[in-house]
């Protein structure tokens, strides 16, 4: 090979490598540009835990109500700019997932977006992300309200609208708007809530909630917590809890986390870092979750046991609370009963209970406060075991160990291993009701509204462990469908 021809070849090589360079870098310049489309492209992490939650129950048109609360830093605002974004479009630009079916008129898709402070917070984070993650291969349309610029968005494509709203707006601005989506960035006043959730009955719109729960405590008891007409939780709410920590790897480093802890009080660290709420640091069960707990009534086998304990007031409701053990020796709540009655009334309660359901029933226990004077022969213990000894169903006294019983409940919640072994049928209202708001009163569980819970932890400290039928039981069963337990 002469020079000449070595020359034409390494000038090949450069042209080529330069023509590689500028690809690249037009590659670089098209994914800063329009970011959203590489979201889950390496070297980008894609969602953290948390938003990935967040992201698949999205895709179910059953959640109309979802959620992602915790700590600072946890991704809320992206969460809520991707799901704005998307429903705007009608796809998840990422991967290609269709949207349009969650929303089934084929009119433009008007979302609504509340923020906090017009300049603390909307000007400073809450455009700048939607600017950050618009692709800029996309025409949109921007006005401002006269307050700060580019409060109203308009796609050009689509004809669709993003309207950010302010939660320190007075409530009455807030309303006579319909829509599909409205997105709520932190906590807001209740009054901006229902002034805003109107907007969303007619075209079945959906909400999406991110914050911090530092305040507004209206918003768990009546959106996280919310419950049907017949006490049931309501299935339609989705909601995921989460703290700094879910985010390292997603933009956040470990170190630079507990960096940011070791400057915080213990009571700050609750909130910030952990998205505990100084309202809910009380709870005796912070491990309790809807989505892990609470499953569907179905019939429950003949074979598994069940212990049936008693509460007992003069004056008060007097609950009754059925626990069954599987083979798995997972606890599960199938029945309970919260009314005024004497205790004839509770023991006929009990057997009508075990006679309807074809219950195996293995200790049935009461409060020993049920016994009363020694002396009288006609406690309210007396006349439950009256009733219950002519079934042949003996009865028994509990035990009054509740810290014992409080440790119990913690580990079947969740246990070392991270695995649930307690689940509760959601028709049990009152139970989940009080588990759900039980509290601590100073050191000690507060003395009210836990007649469930007294059941729950002496139900547990009973230790049952599932066994298998004997023959003479497992042979009645067959026969009549009713375990030979009590006579059933």
């Amino acid at each position: 090979m002469d020079k000449k021809t070595r020359l034409q070849k390494l000038q090949r090589l450069k042209e080529i490598k330069r023509e590689k360079i500028v690809q690249i870098r037009k590659q670089k310049e098209y994914r800063e540009a329009n970011r959203i489309e590489f979201f889950s492209t390496p070297p980008n992490p894609g969602p953290n835990p948390k938003q990935a939650k967040i992201l698949e129950a999205w895709l179910n048109p059953k959640y109309k109500t979802l959620g992602l609360s915790g700590g600072e830093r946890l991704g809320k605002t992206l969460i809520l700019t991707l799901i704005g974004l998307s429903t705007l479009w009608g796809e998840f630009l990422w991967d290609g997932t269709d949207l349009s079916y969650l929303i089934p008129h084929t009119k433009p898709r008007k979302i609504r977006y509340i923020g906090q402070g017009w300049h603390d917070h909307i000007a400073a984070v809450v455009i700048p992300e939607l600017e950050k993650w618009w692709p800029q291969n996309r025409p949109v349309e921007k006005h401002g309200n006269g307050i700060i610029k580019d409060t109203f968005w308009w796609d050009e494509k689509t004809k669709s609208t993003i309207e950010i709203m302010s939660n320190s707006q007075d409530p009455r601005v807030h309303r006579g708007w319909k829509g599909d989506l409205i997105l709520y960035d932190e906590p807001c006043r209740r009054e901006i809530y229902t002034s805003n959730a109107r907007g969303l009955v007619d075209r079945k719109g959906r909400e999406l909630f991110a914050a911090t729960l530092l305040n507004e405590p209206w918003i768990d008891r009546e959106i996280v917590k919310r419950r049907l007409d017949n006490g049931r939780p309501d299935p339609s709410v989705f909601w995921v809890q989460g703290t700094m920590y879910d985010n390292v790897g997603f933009g956040l480093t470990k170190k630079g986390v507990e960096e940011y802890r070791s400057k915080l009080k213990d009571s700050e660290q609750k909130s910030r870092i952990y998205g505990i709420p100084e309202y809910m640091e009380g709870l005796i069960f912070p491990e309790w979750d809807r989505k892990i707990h609470v499953r569907e009534r179905f019939q429950v086998p003949l074979d598994w046991l069940i212990d049936i304990a008693i509460d007992c007031h003069p004056r008060e409701n007097q609950a009754i609370l059925f626990t069954a053990v599987d083979p798995m020796n997972q606890k599960w709540i199938v029945n309970e009963i919260f009314d005024h009655g004497d205790g004839t009334w509770i023991g006929e309660n009990i057997v009508r209970c075990v006679n309807q359901n074809s219950y195996r029933v293995n200790r049935i226990i009461c409060d020993p406060l049920a016994k009363g004077d020694k002396n009288n022969p006609n406690t309210t213990y007396d006349k439950i075991a009256r009733v219950l000894m002519a079934h042949g169903l003996p009865l028994e006294t509990a035990t009054k160990d509740k810290s014992s019983g409080i440790k119990e409940i913690t580990t079947h919640l969740m246990g070392p291993n991270k695995q649930p072994s307690l689940f509760v049928f959601d028709d049990c209202v009152r139970f989940i009701w009080e588990i759900e708001g039980w509290m601590w009163d100073e050191a000690k569980p507060a003395d009210k509204d836990d007649h469930m819970m007294e059941n729950l932890y002496r139900t547990l400290m009973l230790g049952t462990k599932y066994r298998e039928m004997e023959d003479e039981e497992y042979n009645e069963t067959q026969r009549t469908g009713r375990s030979s337990v009590g006579g059933y």
